[in-house]
């Protein structure tokens, strides 16, 4: 009997540490494990083939996000990767880098997404196409959670962290997601979508209509289409002109080429100068980012896109005047000069691109994930004069040395002591020296001066 009671009592001491046990497990599942409740947006963007003064000109690329009222697989949606589903969007799209808000897009508090579903409809390829893809949870909780020091917010951590998804759509299905926030974004994923069959009436018709008796009497997509091809006609009819005969084809390859990312660091020198290491500087990807004294170890060893512009810091160590300056790495249309993003084939910016690919002809996208070694990186150079204009600016790694001959310094002046010691005071001369290089740009694809 006491053998009995004692095995009964460990039978109900092993019972109770089972349960208590299982009940710490499903706290932590439902409780401590559940997903944290980030406020984030989306946006999307269609990449443009030609930038004019006058916008109604700008060609993109014509793709639509989609939402059939009736087919849950021909919806955009973002979902946990257990299934769970967090929000829906559908609508066109914004500006190439820059992005519009599509119907659903809005910032709210919920989970981080962990997958995305894409579908979307592009009227010049008169095609549906659609990507289902796992995105990087740890990369995604680091750019949305992680705060950094700002340029308008003097030692302290930056409210501006990434808040916001941006789709971007490029030619042929080519799909890159991008984490946004105000004043920096930062590619997250790149990729192929597939051509996918479609029955547009009740994927884009029954958005518009109910009325199913006019959409199987009426071949709405051939018009959509014909639409589309139409408008694109009106906005420039030479560039139509150059699409229909084949001299314009448009490639996704150019927009991977974009994206290479290579190992170099930028150095300034200056006579009498300090150069604190710092600088903000927008990519030919789109990315745009400060590098500030919390982030200057980490840089040193991230492979980066090619710059478009670069603004930096150098102080006059006789004054302790710090100086800002800003320099654009080939020539932009004046117009242009403060909303440059990239256009299809600018020929300034791949004059500029191949010192790049000079240096490191064996990287591409594809190695984009691969680390560089130390003896790997290359100096982005810029020596100022005694005015702390532009006396050299060039590309070296080891003897092999490649004149920027395409930039120019925009602008020069003391940082406004009221803003902190980053943002610059106005009023001062812009274009203060001129490209060594001919202008390239074609007035097919953007005005000229």
């Amino acid at each position: 009997m006491a053998k009995t009671k004692k095995f009964k009592i460990f039978f109900v001491s092993i019972l109770i540490i089972a349960l208590l046990t299982l009940a710490t497990y499903f706290y932590q599942v439902h409780y401590m494990n559940k997903p944290q409740q980030i406020e984030w947006g989306v946006s999307t963007s269609s990449a443009v083939f030609g930038r004019y003064k006058d916008s109604r000109k700008d060609i993109y690329v014509d793709s639509h996000v989609v939402k059939s009222p009736i087919d849950a697989n021909m919806r955009t949606a973002f979902y946990l990767e257990d299934g769970t589903w967090l929000r829906t969007i559908d609508g066109s799209s914004g500006a190439w880098g820059r992005g519009g808000t599509p119907l659903g897009g809005n910032s709210f508090k919920q989970p981080l997404p962990e997958v995305l579903h894409l579908t979307f409809f592009d009227s010049l390829d008169n095609q549906f196409y659609q990507l289902i893809q796992p995105l990087p949870k740890d990369k995604i909780q680091r750019l949305f959670t992680t705060a950094h020091k700002g340029l308008v917010d003097e030692g302290k951590g930056s409210p501006n962290i990434y808040d916001t998804f941006d789709i971007g759509f490029a030619p042929q299905g080519w799909i890159i997601l991008f984490a946004i926030g105000i004043g920096t974004r930062e590619e997250i994923g790149s990729w192929q979508a597939k051509k996918i069959e479609g029955d547009y009436a009740t994927v884009v018709g029954l958005t518009r209509t109910a009325d199913m008796d006019y959409l199987r009497a009426n071949d709405i997509r051939t018009r959509d289409v014909k639409f589309a091809f139409e408008d694109f006609r009106q906005r420039n009819g030479e560039l139509y002109k150059h699409w229909k005969d084949g001299s314009f084809k448009v490639s996704a390859d150019w927009y991977k080429m974009l994206q290479t990312k290579y190992p170099w660091n930028l150095e300034v020198t200056a006579p009498d100068g300090e150069w604190s290491g710092e600088y903000y500087a927008e990519y030919v990807n789109t990315e745009r980012f400060e590098v500030l004294d919390d982030q200057l170890e980490a840089d040193k060893t991230r492979l980066k896109a090619a710059p478009v512009k670069i603004w930096t810091w150098v102080t006059y160590k006789p004054t302790g005047v710090r100086y800002y300056i800003e320099i654009h790495m080939f020539p932009i249309p004046k117009w242009l000069i403060d909303d440059y993003i990239p256009y299809y084939q600018d020929p300034n910016l791949n004059e500029y691109f191949k010192n790049f690919q000079a240096l490191y002809p064996q990287r591409s996208l594809a190695t984009n994930e691969h680390p560089a070694y130390p003896y790997d990186f290359a100096k982005l150079k810029i020596e100022l004069d005694a005015d702390y204009k532009i006396k050299e600016i060039y590309l070296q790694k080891g003897k092999e040395k490649r004149s920027l001959d395409g930039a120019y310094e925009y602008y020069l002046a003391p940082t406004d002591d009221r803003s902190g010691s980053y943002l610059p005071e106005q009023g001062h001369e812009y274009f203060l020296t001129e490209p060594k290089l001919k202008d390239l740009t074609d007035p097919v694809f953007t005005d000229r001066d």
